[in-house]
């Protein structure tokens, strides 16, 4: 039941209430592991849905769900450092999370998208900075076996 309302509330952008009544089970899900719920909660921290905004918070759930392969929350984490939204922008890590994002199975669109992205911010970086986080990329993907 907890996950056809994490669903609902995906799905239909519900409002705040709704949302705060949610946050609970949410969190016990992202807790448990669940990836969705993971990301769900970083995401619901970045836009303050349910929770008071906190990007910190934001970061490290999103950073849970990508390390167990959430194509989404790499990509979020790509944008979260390409913009610099609510922490110190950084171009070597946006391009090492949109890296790792095109190298997961599944969404074909965000794989795209993240390649996208990634090539376009490799256009204002140096061949060295490209190459940090070419090696941050292969770090991560020996870590995580992904």
């Amino acid at each position: 039941m907890k996950h056809l309302i994490f669903a609902l509330a995906l799905v239909v952008g519900l409002a705040p209430p709704v949302w705060a009544d949610n946050a609970t089970a949410i969190r016990t899900l992202a807790e448990q592991g669940d990836v969705k719920a993971q990301f769900a909660l970083g995401t619901m921290y970045r836009d303050g849905r349910g929770v008071v905004q906190d990007y910190a918070e934001t970061l490290r759930w999103w950073r849970k769900a990508a390390e167990l392969g959430a194509i989404d929350a790499q990509y979020a984490l790509g944008n979260m450092y390409a913009g610099g939204s609510g922490i110190a922008q950084d171009n070597i890590l946006a391009h090492m999370w949109y890296d790792i994002a095109t190298k997961q199975p599944g969404d074909e669109w965000l794989r795209a998208i993240a390649g996208s992205n990634r090539d376009v911010l490799a256009a204002r970086m140096t061949p060295a900075d490209i190459s940090k986080a070419q090696q941050l990329v292969a770090e991560w993907m020996a870590k995580h076996g992904k």
